[in-house]
């Protein structure tokens, strides 16, 4: 028995540390991500100065919209208000146009004007889809290796406590001042210990969220294959007819939204409010207007309730609130998203995903140090883990902040090789972590202090070049009601300094004792 049990403790050893070698690169990438996902809305208005307008309390009037809207979305089958909020306060405007492609708008919540901006994807247009795809889109490959990725992670939190016997006594265990080996497992023990309920929820989480892309057919076999059934079902979808070819003009939309909340908070007893408003099949005959409560404020769970109105006469076609196995799903998925107003659970969210950071850096470190009287230095294995390594940790967030960066730099009518500005600060972003892992190949040890000094470099700078191209420096941006972007500065030069302390740790392979006070600067 006892034999028996020593052979599956190897086997979860074995299970454990191959995982995440071969993984731990896309888990902090995933992980680096998501944590600056927490604060996607934030980096969207660092990133695009013109959508810092002021609060307003006044109520947006989406008739005056609709009718202001650019004259290519007139007509459109797709119409979509995204409506204003605390963190994002422009009413963003996306349509379908006749070719197919998607188009999006920054509106004046109170004019209704266009706001011409910064052609950039930012937070919710590339650091959010990343955290998730990786931006590899095709046959989905992203999704599947971040879902291949979190399936391992679950593995690995598993197979964690099977092999740490210790678990109370690893907790309150962190030796910095011993051996490179040992001060690095005790942080990596400390880190999985400490945020492992965090970890547990955010990983299953998604999964569960993008359970309807991995197994499809698994989930909608109960309505016998049919997914249009199962998303009407479980989420309120509708589908309008055919446009008729004969124009009409919309009834009141205005009116059809304060139905539609008063609908619901009837239901709930509180104010609950509609923050997707979507018209199909825009000045036709057959047009109908779509209302959902995507992201409620005051609670965790997700799209409660959706409302259809037929377009032309204002009259309610559905009232859809989630089933109980629904609300179970949606709070799942919100706790995932947290789109929720809570700042102190914003930031402890913020700094689980970093301690997620630094509980994978930490295990690919160990990793190195635990084999390097085991396999040459100069061995392909022991380089090309050393090389993903030193890549993934540093090496994204220099990525990260050539990016800001770069945001800040390019000119507003940036246009390179059929690229426009916002792809070029895309391919900034990977050309730049590429050059990073080729530094890291090349100069290995010495690569940590230098890919810190030039994250110091890129955090300072970007925070000038804000001052500078916006005039909203961090002491502006805090007397003008604009703590997201004050935020995000001070975020800045907050890992700036980290970085500088960390490359005067990390100064040699001589000083190599020093090398696990690396992860708690991420």
């Amino acid at each position: 028995m006892i034999r028996a049990t020593e052979e599956f403790r190897r086997a979860m050893n074995w299970a454990h540390t191959w995982l995440g070698v071969a993984l731990g690169g896309v888990l902090f990438a995933v992980f680096w991500m998501g944590s600056l996902t927490v604060f996607d809305s934030e980096i969207d208005r660092w990133m695009i100065p013109e959508t810092r307008v002021a609060p307003s309390e006044q109520a947006v009037s989406y008739d005056r919209l609709l009718a202001l809207m650019p004259k290519a979305a007139v007509g459109s089958d797709y119409v979509n208000f995204v409506a204003p909020e605390e963190r994002s306060r422009t009413v963003t405007l996306f349509y379908r146009g006749a070719d197919g492609t998607f188009h999006d708008f920054h509106l004046d919540p109170v004019t209704g004007q266009e706001i011409g901006v910064t052609d950039s994807l930012a937070g919710t247009g590339f650091i959010y889809p990343f955290h998730h795809t990786l931006t590899i889109y095709w046959a989905s490959l992203g999704m599947w290796i971040v879902g291949f990725a979190a399936l391992a992670m679950l593995i690995l939190l598993v197979s964690g406590l099977y092999i740490h016997r210790k678990i109370i006594a690893e907790f309150f265990v962190f030796r910095p001042r011993r051996k490179t080996r040992r001060a690095t497992l005790d942080l990596h023990n400390l880190s999985s210990l400490v945020g492992l309920p965090f970890y547990f929820l955010i990983t299953f989480s998604g999964l569960l969220t993008f359970g309807f892309y991995y197994l499809p057919w698994g989930v909608a076999e109960p309505f016998g294959g049919d997914t249009d059934a199962l998303y009407a079902e479980t989420a309120g979808a509708f589908q309008p007819g055919d446009r008729t070819g004969r124009p009409a003009s919309l009834a009141s939309v205005d009116a059809m939204k304060q139905e539609a909340e008063s609908l619901w908070s009837s239901e709930e007893g509180v104010k609950v409010e509609a923050n997707i408003i979507r018209v199909l099949n825009h000045d036709d005959e057959s047009a109908v207007v779509y209302f959902r409560n995507t992201f409620p404020k005051d609670r965790v769970v997700l799209s409660e309730y959706v409302a259809v109105f037929d377009g032309a006469s204002g009259k309610l076609l559905q009232n859809f609130s989630l089933p109980p196995i629904g609300h179970a799903s949606a709070w799942v998925q919100g706790a995932h998203f947290m789109q929720f107003d809570h700042w102190p659970l914003r930031w402890l969210y913020f700094l689980g995903g970093l301690g997620g950071c630094v509980m994978i850096a930490t295990g690919l470190l160990f990793w190195l140090k635990s084999r390097e009287g085991k396999l040459a230095a100069n061995s392909i294995e022991y380089r090309l883990v050393e090389a993903l390594t030193i890549g993934s940790v540093t090496g994204i967030i220099v990525a990260t902040g050539a990016f800001l960066v770069a945001n800040r730099l390019l000119p507003h009518d940036a246009f390179f090789l059929g690229e426009g500005r916002a792809e070029l600060e895309v391919q900034v972003f990977w050309l730049s972590w590429l050059a990073a892992l080729i530094h890291a190949t090349l100069l290995r040890d010495r690569s940590w202090k230098q890919q810190c000094l030039l994250i110091a470099a890129l955090a300072f700078s970007a925070v000038m070049l804000n001052a500078l191209t916006t005039g909203d420096h961090i002491f502006a941006a805090l007397a003008g009601g604009q703590w997201g972007v004050a935020g995000m500065d001070g975020i800045l030069m907050l890992a700036a300094l980290s970085a500088i302390w960390s490359a005067n740790k990390l100064a040699s392979k001589t000083n190599a004792d020093n090398f696990a006070t690396l992860a708690p600067v991420e």
